[in-house]
C-alpha cells in the first residue's frame, strides 16, 4: 500500500520525499499554493544537513546565499553587542526558491504522485489509515503522515483539539521582502542581522543574492496595530527609509513554542507544523520541518517494518525537538525584554562575547544524534 502524505508545504513535500527515497510508494495530498510565498528563511547547519539526506544539498545550495556572520545589535544605538562567525553551512534561500525545488523534484519522481483534494476524515487502524477526501474519494493507506500544520486534521486526531487550537502570546511578526536596490546598501551584507530593541527585536539578512532583503519585526500586536515603523525604526538613521511607512509588511501572529507530547496513533504520524510549532526566534521553522523528513527517511530505510519505522522516528523527534523548542521560547521572552531589563540584556550579551551565543546555538544546529551519515 501506499503511504501518504497530507501538506504541500515544506514539511510535506519534503516528507513525500522522504518516503520515497525509502522506497516506498507515496500519495501527496493537498492543493498547491496559487501563488508563490514572498519571503525568506534561515538555513542553519541541521537544516543542510538535511537537505544533504534527502539528495537535494546540491540543487539548494545554487539558489541560496551564503551567511557569513550573525551580527547582534542594539536597535536604539546601534552598538554592535557581539559577532558570531559561521563557519559551517548557513545560508539563507527564499521560501518560494525552496518550495519550488520541493515541487519540482517530487514531480519528478514516478513513486509520488499527487491528490488535489484534502483530507476530511482519517481512522487508523492496526495496519494501514482509512481516508477519505473532500472530493469524496476513499482509500486504504499503509501509513499518514500528516504535515498539514498546527491545526490541521493530523494534529486533532493525534493529539486532540486542545493541542491543535493553541493560544497566541499577543505578540506578532510584521515581514517584508523589499528589493534590495531601493535601501542602502548596507542591507545586502552576507550577514544574519539581529537587532535587540526595547520589547521589540528585528531580524534582516540577504535572499536572492542579494537581490531582496528579508525583513522580520517582532512586537506586540498593540504596538503593530499604531504607527510601529516610525517607533521602532525612528530611532536609528540606518533605518530611516523602513521608517517612512512606504513598504508593504504582512503581518503573522507568532505562537509559543511547543511540540505535543505524543506524535503517532498507530499508523498516523506528525510532521512540521503538525509535530512543533516554532517560532521565528532560532530560525529553525524549516530546518526542523527538513529534519522531520530526513529522520523519517532514515527510520523507513533501516526498521524492519513502517510499526517500527514510525515508532522511532516519533520517539527520536520528539526528544529533539522539545529541547529546540524550549530553547526558542526562552530566546523569544528574551528578546521582548524591555526597559531595565531590556538593557541589562544587551549589557550581557555584550560581556558573554561570541562563545556564549555559539554554545546556546551548538547543540540547535548540531542535527538529530545518530542521524548523520
Amino acid at each position: 500500500m501506499t503511504i501518504m502524505v497530507s501538506g504541500t508545504g515544506i514539511a510535506g513535500m519534503s516528507t513525500a520525499l522522504a518516503a520515497a527515497n525509502a522506497g516506498h510508494r507515496v500519495t501527496l495530498c493537498g492543493p498547491h499554493a496559487s501563488t508563490p510565498p514572498a519571503g525568506g528563511i534561515q538555513l542553519a547547519p541541521n537544516g543542510w544537513r538535511a537537505l544533504d539526506q534527502l539528495g537535494l544539498f546540491d540543487a539548494a545550495i545554487e539558489r541560496a546565499t551564503r551567511l557569513d556572520h550573525i551580527v547582534v545589535r542594539d536597535l536604539g544605538s546601534g552598538a554592535t553587542l557581539t559577532r558570531l562567525s559561521l563557519n559551517n553551512h548557513y545560508a539563507s534561500i527564499g521560501r518560494a526558491d525552496l518550495l519550488d525545488l520541493l515541487q519540482n523534484t517530487v514531480a519528478k519522481r514516478d513513486s509520488i504522485t499527487h491528490h488535489a483534494a484534502l483530507i476530511s476524515h482519517a481512522v487508523p487502524h492496526k495496519d494501514g489509515v482509512d481516508l477519505v477526501f473532500e472530493d469524496g474519494h476513499s482509500t486504504r493507506a499503509a501509513a499518514l503522515v500528516a504535515a498539514d500544520g498546527a491545526a490541521g486534521l493530523g494534529r486533532r486526531l493525534v493529539a486532540g483539539a486542545i493541542s491543535a487550537n493553541r493560544q497566541l502570546n499577543g505578540r506578532v511578526a510584521m515581514r517584508a521582502d523589499i528589493d534590495a536596490a531601493l535601501i542602502p546598501a548596507v542591507f545586502a551584507q552576507p550577514a544574519s542581522n539581529l537587532w535587540l530593541g526595547q520589547g521589540a527585536h528585528l531580524v534582516h539578512y540577504p535572499i536572492a543574492g542579494g537581490a531582496r532583503i528579508n525583513f522580520a519585526v517582532t512586537l506586540s500586536a498593540q504596538l503593530a496595530a499604531g504607527q510601529w515603523q516610525a517607533k521602532i525604526f525612528g530611532t536609528n538613521p540606518l533605518f530611516e527609509t523602513l521608517a517612512s511607512g512606504s513598504f508593504t509588511w504582512a503581518t503573522t501572529s507568532v505562537s509559543p513554542a511547543g511540540s505535543p507530547l505524543c506524535w503517532r496513533r498507530g499508523r498516523l504520524v506528525l510532521a512540521g507544523d503538525a509535530a512543533h510549532v516554532m517560532p521565528p526566534h532560532l530560525a529553525q521553522g524549516a530546518g526542523q520541518a527538513l529534519q522531520d523528513a530526513a529522520s523519517l527517511q532514515q527510520a523507513l530505510t533501516t526498521a524492519d517494518s513502517i510499526d517500527d519505522a514510525l515508532a522511532i522516528y516519533a520517539r527520536h523527534r520528539t526528544s529533539v525537538v522539545s529541547m529546540v523548542a524550549r530553547k526558542a521560547d526562552i530566546s523569544g521572552k528574551i528578546m521582548a525584554l524591555g526597559g531595565a531589563g531590556g538593557r541589562l540584556r544587551n549589557l550581557m550579551i555584550g560581556l558573554a562575547g561570541p562563545s556564549f551565543l555559539h554554545s546556546w546555538l551548538a547543540d540547535v544546529w548540531a542535527g538529530d544524534p545518530g542521524m548523520v551519515k
